[in-house]
């Protein structure tokens, strides 16, 4: 007998970003025991989206769905074109936002790839990056975009800049690198727990000048006129005192928190000029993105839609 194949998700449209963000940040840790309970969990900055067969899926126990507001959806067809559209970056808070790729490959290669719901998943990401490679629908919205505005704003009046400083190693912070978005401040300082391994991350930007410093060393003196942007989520609970005592002590101009799941506390936002994802700053910059590419998402989920209703999907027995 064929399986059922369902789906239960909830995403950016369901609740408020940065509950589902919080509620991600915990569920994802889960996310090797779900594929080796053969299900596919998606779980990113914006959804959390479980997907199965109907049998594996009534074997999570109901507390792990949190009380949120889950969706549900039925069908190996009905599965592939949601991770299709997910993948294409239609489903995106961002549209067309570049992450979502690596985030859904990840998930579907934690599984068997023999099992129909990898299959399924393989199939939809396939049919969903064509779709979104024919139509060229790409975000024009970038993270060192953003930055720039930022700072083109806070520096308005010319200004004298302080340093720029960039928290955490992450790939994040090797982009804004790489952006050039340091060019503009007397020196650019990466401060981490681990300066060492920073240090060779930043070797592929050799041309650009960066001082690594080790988060202890971070704040000591009032900077009024410096930039700080937090590019890492990966701090443990005394990292993030030494980050927020040593942000206070600084005092920047901007504190710019690019996490889903802010670094910044609501108590300290209030002591700090904070900019956040869910600023108003940077929603009028999604929202100029998403106006430009709103008639191209209307194109890249017709062609999916199309693609679902003539392609058929093999889910063999020869995984059972």
């Amino acid at each position: 007998m064929t399986p059922k194949f369902v789906g239960h998700y909830a995403d950016h449209r369901m609740t408020s970003p940065t509950e589902i963000a919080r509620y991600s940040e915990r569920i994802k840790k889960m996310a090797e025991d779900f594929a080796k309970d053969e299900i596919l969990l998606v779980a990113t900055c914006s959804r959390v989206e479980f997907y199965g067969e109907e049998s594996a899926l009534r074997n999570i126990p109901v507390e792990v769905f949190a009380g949120f507001p889950f969706d549900r959806i039925e069908g190996a067809a009905a599965i592939g074109r949601r991770l299709a559209e997910i993948v294409s970056g239609a489903q995106s808070r961002i549209l067309g936002e570049r992450n979502i790729i690596q985030q859904l490959e990840n998930a579907y290669k934690r599984g068997d790839q023999n099992l129909p719901i990898f299959q399924i998943a393989r199939w939809g990401v396939d049919i969903g990056l064509a779709a979104r490679e024919r139509h060229q629908f790409n975000a024009s919205f970038t993270y060192d975009q953003f930055v720039r505005a930022v700072m083109a704003d806070r520096y308005k009046n010319g200004e004298t800049r302080g340093h720029l400083y960039l928290i955490g190693a992450s790939d994040l912070c090797v982009d804004l690198i790489g952006s050039g978005v340091g060019e503009h401040f007397p020196s650019t300082r990466a401060v981490t727990r681990n300066p060492k391994e920073a240090r060779k991350r930043f070797r592929r930007w050799a041309d650009k000048k960066v001082d690594v410093m080790h988060l202890r060393e971070f704040g000591h003196a009032r900077e009024p006129w410096s930039l700080a942007v937090i590019t890492t989520s990966d701090l443990n609970d005394q990292h993030k005192t030494d980050l927020q005592k040593g942000l206070l002590q600084l005092e920047p101009c901007t504190v710019v928190d690019l996490m889903a799941n802010p670094e910044i506390s609501d108590a300290l936002a209030g002591k700090l000029n904070c900019v956040s994802m869910y600023g108003e700053e940077f929603h009028r910059s999604i929202e100029h993105n998403n106006e430009q590419l709103a008639p191209k998402r209307l194109l890249v989920c017709s062609e999916i839609e199309a693609a679902f209703q003539t392609v058929q999907i093999d889910i063999s027995a020869k995984a059972r």
